[in-house]
């Protein structure tokens, strides 16, 4: 190992007697929004908007019912049967005539428990369109860094034949599609936060089948620990061979991530050097693999 891998090994096992550390997350967060009330939609209701978005290929992440729309003077366009229904579930004082969030029933209750038959669950649905569907809508204003795109990392998605694509608010790599998601580059807090995810996507994808083999897709969660162990730790030594200085902070950052996926294991100490000799693996393969093939393409 390099002298700059075996400081960050030291640092990974020094971090098991550290207090845990603040995990940040690398990308600007765009949360389905309400396009008026600039409310995020919560539970369920942002998990079908994500998909929603994903699957559409939206870039705008707020929403509005058609209400909304008309009181802003503006119309749809291309929308039919693009509608999507959120659910908005709430309690109503029967006696008062009036719809309360359940944090105010929870501390009427606490009070006066004996007044549970004075209120009732009610369900109300309402369907909203995506801000891209909107004609005349101003685009929404989105914090943007200009990242440029590493070659190195252009290469090696090339190189492993991966699909690759940059789009909504989620980092992830899909085994069945062996295909890698981010969000736009644009969108991250810093060219070393845009590198060091692609990379720890790109270090999953080493484990597919047709690579190195690793246990990856699993829904056990101490085998996704163990996975998310190993991503991590071969992004932080692959970061060597793009030549960005590090800052403590994006140290401190590594170090919080593999804090939070050890802490489900029981033998942290030898989990860790399990995933150190499974990055290392990663790493050889990279290298190799971009070796093999630069020699190739002479």
């Amino acid at each position: 190992m390099s002298k700059t891998r075996d400081e960050l090994v030291k640092m990974y096992i020094d971090s098991l007697e550290e207090g845990e550390l603040p995990w940040k997350k690398r990308w600007i967060n765009s949360s389905n929004i309400n396009g008026i009330s600039k409310i995020d939609y919560k539970g369920i209701n942002q998990l079908m908007l994500n998909y929603i978005t994903y699957k559409n290929k939206y870039t705008d992440n707020r929403w509005y019912t058609y209400k909304q729309i008309k009181d802003l003077g503006l119309k749809l366009k291309d929308a039919k049967g693009k509608g999507v229904p959120v659910e908005f579930w709430s309690i109503y004082d029967i006696k008062n005539k009036k719809r309360l969030n359940f944090n105010e029933y929870e501390k009427i209750i606490d009070k006066y428990p004996d007044k549970k038959d004075d209120f009732r669950i009610i369900n109300r649905t309402a369907i909203v369109f995506n801000g891209d569907l909107v004609e005349g809508l101003e685009k929404a204003k989105v914090q943007e860094n200009h990242i440029d795109k590493s070659k190195y990392i252009s290469k090696l998605i090339k190189k492993m034949g991966i699909e690759y694509e940059e789009l909504g608010d989620q980092a992830f790599y899909s085994p069945t599609e062996d295909k890698i998601v981010l969000p736009n580059k644009d969108k991250f807090y810093d060219k070393y936060s845009y590198y060091a995810t692609q990379l720890h996507e790109l270090s999953h994808a080493t484990g597919n089948p047709k690579r190195l083999n690793r246990n990856i897709g699993t829904n056990d969660k101490k085998e996704y620990a163990r996975e998310e162990l190993v991503a991590e730790i071969s992004s932080s030594f692959l970061m060597q061979n793009l030549g960005i200085p590090s800052t403590a902070e994006h140290i401190d950052n590594h170090k919080a991530y593999i804090q939070s996926w050890i802490s489900i294991l029981k033998d942290k100490s030898n989990e860790l050097f399990k995933a150190i000799s499974e990055s290392n693996k990663v790493c050889d393969y990279v290298d190799t693999l971009m070796k093999v093939r630069e020699r190739e393409e002479r």
